[in-house]
């Protein structure tokens, strides 16, 4: 009865209609705040956005003022009287993009006339703080110091930082100006840096703000917006006060490398919050960032105009952008390794190895020149290290070939690598499977000491019936000794360990290095004793018929008696042989048998 009577009250309900939906969408998502804003800054821009005379420079100041004020009065009334914190959230916002947008929109103005240039800057560093102030107070916001300080750090660099500039701008091809442009993203990454102490407070030190958000919305959504407006401030940075002539703006200064400084900065925040918050994407997302800003590293190639502050810069500094980048992100992969985080001996491994690829690179050219044996080691230990102490075999395979091959581009000539040079890195990285086959032990260690077995038996076989080029640099004498040499080298080792499943291949390499041997021998005879062949063959079918009369007498029989006890097959014969009965030559004599 109930569930009839359910399902006739749902069959009953009228439909919502799709309009109300809409209705509610857009009332819940309330996106006229942010139309108003667009609208109100494009009808400032087309009035008076030319900023020729001083009644527009302040017209366009005033009415970006009077909307700023318009916003903040908004926002203190829908708190104190409507609590709407999800409108009041995006008109927070709204006013935080309009004070960059201020810090941006004057650039013009100081190169023109730099007294209303500097008033401006000014101007709107003040109203930003106090209209902040107030708010803060006004909706009884709370954001504590180790927050409020990095961000009022940031609309600091924002509106302070062209002021720096303005003295440099009547030389706009000088290199203080071009430096000044670069290093607005390093102070952008020191103004980034200084919020580590409120990341490791943790969400506790934002647990009571007086609204309804939570961490980490509140606050790094706000630090978040200021973070990507970093980007945009150092283009219009070139943009303005580098490509001032309009026909020359695409010859700016400004390089997408311009931003690693404050990329790496970010990571390191990122870091901070991954491993505070607990959140594996976070780790990994400031684990990738490093590789994004080595990316970036690589633009800038084209244009001739464009080498000139890379060749300042690698002549200043040391190296190129690729270079240094890469240093920096082994350093915070080092830093990364220390916080115990996870990938980051990985990814620190991998940025040595690229090291070692640019090392010797010219900041003008793409090409990569012959890799550099110091990071290359470095990388390789650290794996072996990290390997041997974690009991990790992949990761001592890779550390033991690694440092194969550092060892020998460290070897005088190495930088130019040859084929022996090659053969020098081979042998030292079987050396290393043999060295872990007797550190790890068990199936693991057998299979290691099994692959360096083979690999140097068949070496020991090549090097037997193939001759080294002399091209290799390899002397002959050592061609000659090696083989012998590596078949009882490789043999005494399984000798001395009891591998007996790994000692046949170096006996065959022996033994075929002893047969050839020999056939050279037989070769050079043959020359001197043309009737060799037959006397051979003579002295073959001689052993044979001993051995038949040996067989007829019992005496192969009892020899090998100790041996078929432990071999099946020799038994079965030896049962075979037993069994035989020859016939005697004389009837007195009776049947002769071959026994025991």
């Amino acid at each position: 009865m109930s569930d009839s009577s359910s399902a006739h009250v749902t069959s009953t309900q009228p439909t919502r209609p799709a309009g109300r939906n809409l209705f509610t969408l857009v009332c819940t998502n309330n996106p006229f705040y942010v139309i108003s804003a667009v609208l109100f800054l494009l009808g400032l821009r087309i009035s008076f956005g030319g900023q020729v005379a001083v009644v527009q420079i302040w017209s366009l100041f005033g009415g970006l003022t009077a909307y700023t004020l318009l916003l903040a009065c908004t926002a203190a009334l829908l708190v104190r009287f409507g609590n709407v914190w999800d409108d009041v959230r995006t008109v927070l916002l709204l006013i935080v993009l309009l004070f960059l947008a201020t810090s941006v929109t004057f650039d013009q103005v100081l190169f023109q006339d730099w007294v209303h240039g500097f008033t401006c800057y000014l101007g709107g560093l003040l109203l930003a703080v106090a209209v902040s102030e107030c708010l803060l107070r006004g909706i009884r916001l709370r954001l504590p110091a180790f927050f409020r300080l990095p961000y009022y750090l940031a609309l600091a660099l924002f509106f302070l930082y062209p002021l720096t500039l303005s003295a440099l701008i009547d030389s706009p091809r000088g290199e203080a100006l071009q430096w000044g442009l670069y290093l607005f993203s390093a102070a952008a990454g020191l103004v980034t840096l200084t919020l580590l102490p409120a990341v490791r407070r943790g969400p506790l030190y934002v647990a009571a703000n007086g609204s309804p958000w939570s961490w980490p919305f509140y606050p790094w959504v706000l630090f978040g917006l200021l973070g990507l407006a970093v980007p945009v401030r150092a283009f219009l940075l070139c943009w303005s006060m580098h490509g001032i002539v309009s026909d020359e703006r695409t010859r700016m200064v400004f390089q997408p490398y311009f931003l690693a400084p404050f990329g790496l900065a970010v990571a390191v925040l990122l870091l901070e919050l991954g491993i505070v918050s607990g959140r594996r994407s976070v780790l990994r997302l400031a684990l990738i960032i490093p590789v994004a800003m080595v990316g970036l590293t690589l633009f800038g190639y084209d244009a001739e105009f464009l080498q000139g502050f890379r060749l300042i810069y690698a002549e200043r500094l040391g190296g190129d952008p690729l270079k240094l980048t890469l240093l920096a992100s082994a350093g915070f992969y080092i830093y990364a390794g220390i916080r115990r985080v996870p990938l980051a001996t990985e990814a620190l491994s991998a940025a040595l190895v690229v090291v070692a690829f640019v090392w010797h690179k010219t900041p003008i050219t793409r090409t990569l020149a012959a890799p550099e044996a110091a990071p290359l080691l470095a990388a390789a230990l650290l794996q072996l290290v990290l390997g041997l102490w974690r009991r990790d075999g992949l990761r001592c395979l890779i550390g033991t070939a690694g440092l194969a091959v550092g060892v020998t581009l460290a070897l005088p000539g190495g930088d130019h690598a040859t084929p022996s040079h090659w053969l020098i890195a081979l042998h030292l990285g079987v050396l290393g499977l043999l060295v872990l086959g007797v550190a790890f032990g068990g199936r693991f260690g057998l299979w290691l000491r099994a692959a360096g077995v083979t690999v140097l038996s068949v070496a020991a076989l090549m090097a037997t019936f193939v001759s080294i080029p002399p091209a290799w640099g390899v002397p002959m004498w050592l061609g000659d000794v090696y083989p012998p040499l590596m078949a009882l080298s490789v043999a005494a080792f399984c000798l001395l360990l009891r591998d007996w499943h790994c000692i046949t291949a170096p006996m065959v390499a022996a033994v075929a290095w002893v047969a050839a041997v020999a056939w050279q021998g037989y070769d050079a005879l043959l020359t001197v004793v043309p009737g060799l062949n037959h006397i051979a063959l003579s002295l073959a079918a001689f052993a044979v018929a001993i051995i038949v009369s040996l067989g007829k007498a019992g005496k192969l029989t009892r020899w090998l008696e100790p041996v078929s006890r432990s071999l099946p097959d020799l038994a079965r014969f030896r049962v075979a042989v037993e069994n035989v009965t020859l016939p005697s030559h004389s009837p007195e004599e009776g049947s002769i048998s071959t026994g025991p």
